[in-house]
Protein backbone atom coordinates (compact mmCIF):
# COMPACT_ATOMS: atom_id res chain seq x y z
CA UNK A 1 0.00 0.00 0.00
CA UNK A 2 3.30 2.36 0.22
CA UNK A 3 3.52 2.19 -3.22
CA UNK A 4 -0.12 3.35 -3.97
CA UNK A 5 0.73 6.35 -1.44
CA UNK A 6 3.79 7.46 -3.12
CA UNK A 7 1.95 7.13 -6.49
CA UNK A 8 -0.48 9.99 -5.14
CA UNK A 9 1.60 12.01 -4.01
CA UNK A 10 4.03 11.94 -6.82
CA UNK A 11 0.80 13.04 -8.99
CA UNK A 12 -0.13 15.54 -6.44
CA UNK A 13 2.93 16.72 -6.12
CA UNK A 14 3.66 16.97 -10.12
CA UNK A 15 0.26 19.31 -9.90
CA UNK A 16 1.92 21.76 -7.54
CA UNK A 17 4.84 22.09 -9.43
CA UNK A 18 2.76 22.45 -12.83
CA UNK A 19 0.89 25.22 -10.90
CA UNK A 20 4.36 26.46 -9.75
CA UNK A 21 6.00 27.29 -13.01
CA UNK A 22 3.88 28.04 -14.69
CA UNK A 23 1.91 30.70 -12.63
CA UNK A 24 -1.11 29.51 -12.44
CA UNK A 25 -4.39 31.10 -10.55
CA UNK A 26 -4.82 27.19 -9.46
CA UNK A 27 -4.13 25.34 -6.87
CA UNK A 28 -1.63 22.80 -7.75
CA UNK A 29 -3.41 20.34 -5.78
CA UNK A 30 -6.37 20.30 -8.28
CA UNK A 31 -4.12 20.40 -11.11
CA UNK A 32 -2.92 16.99 -9.18
CA UNK A 33 -6.57 15.67 -8.91
CA UNK A 34 -7.08 16.80 -13.14
CA UNK A 35 -3.83 14.85 -13.47
CA UNK A 36 -5.17 12.04 -11.85
CA UNK A 37 -8.37 11.63 -13.23
CA UNK A 38 -6.86 11.90 -17.00
CA UNK A 39 -4.38 8.95 -15.75
CA UNK A 40 -7.52 7.14 -14.71
CA UNK A 41 -9.67 7.97 -17.67
CA UNK A 42 -7.30 6.97 -20.39
CA UNK A 43 -6.25 4.04 -18.29
CA UNK A 44 -2.18 4.77 -18.42
CA UNK A 45 -2.59 4.64 -14.81
CA UNK A 46 -4.96 1.35 -13.36
CA UNK A 47 -7.28 1.51 -10.70
CA UNK A 48 -5.64 -1.67 -8.96
CA UNK A 49 -2.55 0.03 -8.59
CA UNK A 50 -3.97 2.89 -6.48
CA UNK A 51 -7.49 1.21 -5.29
CA UNK A 52 -6.31 0.41 -1.57
CA UNK A 53 -4.67 3.83 -0.60
CA UNK A 54 -8.03 5.48 -2.36
CA UNK A 55 -10.36 3.35 0.05
CA UNK A 56 -8.07 4.43 2.94
CA UNK A 57 -8.49 7.88 1.92
CA UNK A 58 -12.37 7.97 1.79
CA UNK A 59 -12.40 5.80 5.29
CA UNK A 60 -10.46 9.03 7.04
CA UNK A 61 -11.49 11.62 5.15
CA UNK A 62 -13.37 13.43 7.99
CA UNK A 63 -9.94 13.27 9.76
CA UNK A 64 -8.49 15.35 6.49
CA UNK A 65 -11.26 17.98 6.41
CA UNK A 66 -10.16 19.00 10.22
CA UNK A 67 -7.36 21.08 9.48
CA UNK A 68 -9.12 23.35 7.55
CA UNK A 69 -11.56 23.73 9.56
CA UNK A 70 -9.44 24.65 12.48
CA UNK A 71 -8.25 26.81 10.40
CA UNK A 72 -11.38 28.55 9.83
CA UNK A 73 -12.15 28.59 13.34
CA UNK A 74 -9.24 30.42 14.15
CA UNK A 75 -9.80 33.63 11.93
CA UNK A 76 -13.61 33.30 12.76
CA UNK A 77 -13.23 37.57 13.44
CA UNK A 78 -12.92 37.64 9.93
CA UNK A 79 -16.23 37.21 9.00
CA UNK A 80 -17.73 39.14 12.23
CA UNK A 81 -20.61 40.78 10.57
CA UNK A 82 -21.01 38.37 7.66
CA UNK A 83 -22.53 35.50 8.73
CA UNK A 84 -25.90 36.10 7.13
CA UNK A 85 -24.15 36.30 3.35
CA UNK A 86 -21.82 33.18 4.62
CA UNK A 87 -25.03 31.38 5.60
CA UNK A 88 -26.78 32.07 2.48
CA UNK A 89 -23.83 31.12 0.42
CA UNK A 90 -23.79 27.89 2.38
CA UNK A 91 -27.51 27.22 1.58
CA UNK A 92 -27.25 28.17 -1.71
CA UNK A 93 -23.59 26.68 -2.94
CA UNK A 94 -25.41 23.28 -1.22
CA UNK A 95 -28.65 23.22 -3.22
CA UNK A 96 -26.64 24.03 -6.47
CA UNK A 97 -24.39 20.73 -5.76
CA UNK A 98 -26.97 18.83 -5.04
CA UNK A 99 -28.58 19.58 -7.93
CA UNK A 100 -26.23 19.18 -9.98
CA UNK A 101 -24.78 15.85 -8.81
CA UNK A 102 -28.18 14.50 -8.64
CA UNK A 103 -28.64 15.29 -12.68
CA UNK A 104 -25.41 13.64 -13.53
CA UNK A 105 -25.92 11.18 -11.53
CA UNK A 106 -29.41 10.73 -13.15
CA UNK A 107 -27.70 11.49 -16.93
CA UNK A 108 -25.41 8.78 -16.01
CA UNK A 109 -28.08 5.90 -14.80
CA UNK A 110 -29.99 6.25 -17.73
CA UNK A 111 -26.93 5.83 -19.93
CA UNK A 112 -25.83 2.82 -18.54
CA UNK A 113 -29.23 1.53 -19.13
CA UNK A 114 -29.11 2.34 -22.47
CA UNK A 115 -25.91 0.80 -23.07
CA UNK A 116 -27.12 -2.40 -21.31
CA UNK A 117 -30.41 -2.50 -23.52
CA UNK A 118 -27.96 -2.20 -26.89
CA UNK A 119 -26.00 -5.12 -25.17
CA UNK A 120 -29.05 -6.95 -25.14
CA UNK A 121 -30.92 -5.53 -28.64
CA UNK A 122 -27.75 -7.00 -30.14
CA UNK A 123 -27.71 -10.63 -28.84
Amino acid sequence: MLNEFIILFIINYIGIIISKVFKLPIPGTIIGMVLFFILLYTKVLKVEKVENAVAVLILNMTILFMPPAVRILDNIHFLDGQFIKVIILIILTTLITMGTTGKIVQIMIELTEKRKSDKGDEK
